[in-house]
């Protein structure tokens, strides 16, 4: 098993209401969505901070898990790609929808855990932060068949 297997399954204690799962479902991915976007929002001398944070990313399920890292890479795309999409229709810059999607995004996550009944795993364990979308993507991969990520 890789490093991250423990970190799914400390993860998945604070996760087995039904409504807590769909929320998580939709509210993780946006988020990160969102986060990407912020980040891309941001540049230093020039260079979009968007590439440094997917690289940290990367690097940070590369070591736990480099079937994650690579997993996510597909996913990474489609998000550029709405980025782009949603900045070229939107007539704001790109923070002004982004800030806010996070924001809604963090408080339906802690609605979910208000939900489950157990306070969000990432305050117990703050390494638990960026184990959300790796904790869909185990889910994914259950689903088809396939050993953990």
């Amino acid at each position: 098993m890789s490093k991250l297997g423990p970190l799914l399954d400390e993860y998945e204690e604070s996760h087995r209401h039904p409504v807590n799962i769909k929320i998580h479902w939709v509210a993780e991915p946006l988020a990160i969505l969102a986060l990407m976007a912020l980040a891309q929002s941001v540049s230093v001398f020039g260079v979009s901070l968007l590439w440094p944070f997917l690289a940290a990313m990367l690097f940070y399920f590369a070591s736990l898990s480099l079937k994650a890292a690579a997993s996510f890479l597909p996913v990474i795309v489609a998000f550029i790609l709405v980025i782009g999409t949603v900045n070229d229709l939107a007539a704001v810059p790109t923070w002004r929808w982004a800030l806010p999607l996070f924001a809604i995004c963090w408080f339906a996550l802690l609605g979910g855990h208000k939900i489950e009944g157990r306070v969000p795993s990432v305050f117990q364990n703050p390494n638990l932060i960026f184990v959300g979308p790796a904790w869909l993507l185990r889910r994914v991969f259950r689903r088809l068949g396939f050993s953990d990520p």
